[in-house]
């Protein structure tokens, strides 16, 4: 189940984003993509956590960077960007300074040549797994990524 909302911002900028109940429903969102920005999934306590940016297959998700950045910080909690073409994903967070998302991915995955690592760093995104530990695995990636 979804819920969809707009945020306003400075400028007259509308984001249109779907808050996901469940991670799972994240592929269901981007197979049903018509007319919105971004997925968000909350906290335990409804706090937006990961902001996810789905962009066409084709679509270079260097030209999309900026856009991301500008989406993350509209969500003081948010803590994990993914941008992805769906051939490619790329995971941003906020390491270097609280709140602003980093220039470059801590992690990149190519999916035609989905690897063991990436399987195990996937994992880590089950619903409960990632609920749970979510604090553990933001300091554990500053620490491992952060450059």
């Amino acid at each position: 189940m979804s819920t969809k909302r707009g945020i306003q911002k400075d400028n007259n900028i509308k984001v249109e984003v779907r808050t996901l109940d469940d991670f799972g429903d994240y592929i269901q969102e981007m197979i049903d993509r018509t007319q919105f920005n971004g997925v968000i999934l909350n906290d335990r306590e409804g706090n937006p956590i990961v902001f996810a940016v789905v962009k066409g297959v084709h679509e270079d998700l260097n030209n999309h960077v900026k856009q991301t950045r500008r989406y993350f910080s509209y969500e003081e909690s948010c803590k994990i960007a993914i941008l992805t073409n769906m051939v490619d994903m790329y995971f941003y967070s906020d390491f270097k300074i609280p709140g602003v998302m980093d220039e470059t991915p801590f992690y990149r995955i190519h999916l035609p040549s989905f690897t063991q690592q990436d399987e195990e760093f996937m994992m880590k995104f089950q619903r409960e797994y990632f609920l749970d530990h979510f604090n553990e695995l933001y300091a554990q990636w500053k620490e491992q990524y952060a450059i």
